[in-house]
């Protein structure tokens, strides 16, 4: 299954392989009144990080996409063979199936694309009114 070769090119890959001194010393030029004197700012990290995190994307949208081609090409082959009494009815159910398929590996795609998102703009903030006002896709934590 492609599942398992999912990210196998990034096996050994190393983050900062194509960053230099110069790149890394920009960065924290860019971003050097943004935090304690003495020390780079979080925001050189996310910077120097959010471009190499943007390269999981692609094979993650990929696997979706051959994984709906397998599922479509899987359902064609059954409804071929469950169908061979009534040819005339294997567009119609095919439709069917094409436009569940369809909507699901959308939906996949959002999910994906959301969690690859949430993890390029993780912010960590202990601010309780962020927390509770500005939270509505994650379920509010309820106090224990």
């Amino acid at each position: 299954m492609n599942f398992y070769k999912l990210y196998q090119e990034f096996d050994g890959f190393q983050a900062t392989q194509e960053y230099n001194d110069g790149n890394i010393e920009s960065a924290i030029r860019m971003h050097e009144g943004d935090g304690l004197p003495g020390f780079p700012s979080v925001d050189v990290v996310i910077y120097l990080i959010n471009p190499q995190l943007e390269k999981l994307r692609d094979p993650a949208l990929e696997l979706i996409q051959d994984t709906y081609q397998q599922l479509e090409q899987i359902a064609h082959n059954i409804v071929d063979k469950i169908f061979q009494r009534f040819p005339t009815m294997i567009p119609e159910i095919m439709e069917i199936i094409v436009r569940i398929l369809s909507k699901e590996r959308d939906r996949a795609r959002e999910v994906v694309e959301a969690i690859i998102d949430s993890e390029q703009n993780y912010l960590f903030t202990n601010d309780t009114d962020y927390r509770e006002n500005r939270t509505d896709i994650v379920q509010n934590e309820v106090a224990v």
